[in-house]
């Protein structure tokens, strides 16, 4: 059994180089697997909701989205030519696409999918960071992909976390205009 645990360990210490090295630098990737952390790195199962958006670079800086995802306890997953931010509620998810989408200059293509994944944690620079491995953030990346300029999809799934929708419905400039499949779109 002990066995098992640790080449499932060295299986998504794998995952988690491969993510690193695939969507940060160089320099991250030797910090967590070359810095102090490295033994404490460990690997979570948990359920969260991804909003991918367009890149945000015109109108918000990386610490700014930060700062604003942890107002609705979400963290940056990742901030380059697309901002990938995971929440642990549907909710606080829909309720930042919904500011983002107000407050910025261009008309974002945005997603968001709720999904069950498997979560790096880790420290770094002192701070504990968390971060998704696995197929579920190329996922999301491709639901907004499809999504139409100053669109917000949302995925079944995410439907299903938020309720019933009269409950969460945007009012005003949003408003739910199709269902195809299992995805409902606003614009």
């Amino acid at each position: 059994m002990a066995t098992m645990q640790a080449s499932e360990h060295a299986s998504l210490l794998e995952v988690l180089s491969d993510r690193l090295l695939g969507d940060f630098t160089q320099e991250l990737w030797r910090k967590v697997f070359l810095g102090p952390g490295y033994e404490g790195i460990r690997f979570e199962r948990e359920t969260v909701t991804f909003l991918c958006t367009d890149t945000l670079d015109f109108d918000w800086t990386p610490e700014e989205i930060e700062s604003l995802a942890a107002r609705y306890q979400g963290r940056v997953e990742r901030f380059d030519q697309r901002a990938v931010l995971a929440f642990p509620n549907a909710r606080g998810a829909l309720q930042m696409a919904l500011l983002l989408q107000r407050t910025t200059t261009c008309r974002l293509r945005m997603a968001l999918l709720s999904a069950r994944c498997t979560t790096a944690v880790f420290d770094l620079d002192g701070r504990q960071r968390r971060m998704a491995i696995g197929p579920e953030v190329r996922q999301a990346c491709s639901c907004a992909d499809r999504a139409q300029p100053g669109t917000i999809h949302v995925s079944a799934p995410t439907c299903r976390r938020l309720g019933p929708a009269s409950e969460w419905q945007p009012c005003g400039g949003l408003v739910a205009t199709e269902l195809q499949g299992e995805e409902v779109k606003f614009s």
